[in-house]
C-alpha cells in the first residue's frame, strides 16, 4: 500500500496492469475484474475503474457490454497498423528535432545508443533507454494532436516490443538500428529522417507478426 501512495493511484494501477500483461499474468482474452484488483492492491474500486477506462481508450484493454473488461487480443493487422502509424508520426515529428537540435542534444542521443549496447544492461534497462532515446527525438515537436496520438500508440507498441525484442534483435543490432536514426538526424534531411524512422518501426512490426505466426 505504501508504494501505491507514492504516486497517483490511477497511474500506479495502470502500471500494475501493464506489467502483469508484460509478464503474462494476464494474456489476451483474460478478464480483469475490479473487485479482484481492489482486494489485491487494497484500494477502492473508483481509481481502478478510471485506470481500466484509460487502458481501454489506449487499446490495451477492451470493454465488452454486459461482460466486463478484457485484455485485448492483438491481431496481426493491429500490430501492422500500430507500427506503421508510429513510424509515420514519429518520423514527421523528429524532423523538428533535426532542425533545432544542439550539439548537446546529439551527444545525449549518442549516449543513449551506447547505453543500449551495454552488456550489463538487462532487458528492462534496454527498453527504458530506448524509450528515452525516442522521447528525446520529440523534444522540439510542436504538433499537439500528433503528440497525443503517438502517446496512445506508444502504450500498445511498447507492450508488444517489450515482450518480443530479445527474440528479434541482439543488443548489437539494437545499437546499429538506433545509430542509423542518429545519423539520419545529423544529416538534417527531412526525407531521410522520415524514411529511416518509418523503416525502423515497419521492420519491428513485421518481425513481431512473423514471431506470432511461428508460435
Amino acid at each position: 500500500m505504501s508504494a501505491l501512495l507514492k504516486q497517483p493511484l490511477k497511474e500506479k494501477i495502470i502500471e500494475h496492469i501493464y506489467n502483469a500483461i508484460v509478464n503474462e499474468e494476464y494474456i489476451g482474452g483474460s478478464q480483469i475484474k475490479e473487485l479482484h484488483l481492489s482486494e489485491k492492491l487494497k484500494v477502492s474500486r473508483a481509481p481502478i475503474r478510471e485506470a481500466l477506462l484509460e487502458l481501454v481508450s489506449l487499446g490495451v484493454l477492451e470493454q465488452i457490454a454486459r461482460k466486463g473488461v478484457f485484455v485485448k487480443e492483438i491481431t496481426s493487422k493491429d500490430i501492422y497498423d500500430t507500427y506503421e502509424s508510429k513510424g509515420v508520426i514519429e518520423g514527421f515529428l523528429a524532423t523538428e528535432f533535426a532542425l533545432h537540435a544542439t550539439s548537446q542534444d546529439i551527444e545525449q542521443l549518442s549516449l543513449h545508443v551506447e547505453q543500449m549496447s551495454n552488456p550489463n544492461s538487462d532487458r528492462k534497462k534496454v527498453v527504458k533507454v530506448g524509450e528515452e532515446f525516442h522521447k528525446l527525438t520529440l523534444k522540439y515537436a510542436k504538433n499537439s494532436v500528433f503528440l497525443e496520438t503517438l502517446e496512445k500508440i506508444n502504450k500498445k507498441s511498447q507492450l508488444l516490443f517489450y515482450k518480443n525484442w530479445t527474440k528479434m534483435y541482439s543488443q548489437v543490432e539494437v545499437k546499429q538500428r538506433h545509430q542509423k536514426i542518429v545519423d539520419a538526424i545529423i544529416s538534417r534531411d527531412k526525407k531521410t529522417i522520415e524514411d529511416v524512422i518509418r523503416e525502423h518501426y515497419f521492420e519491428t512490426g513485421t518481425k513481431i507478426i512473423l514471431l506470432r505466426e511461428v508460435r
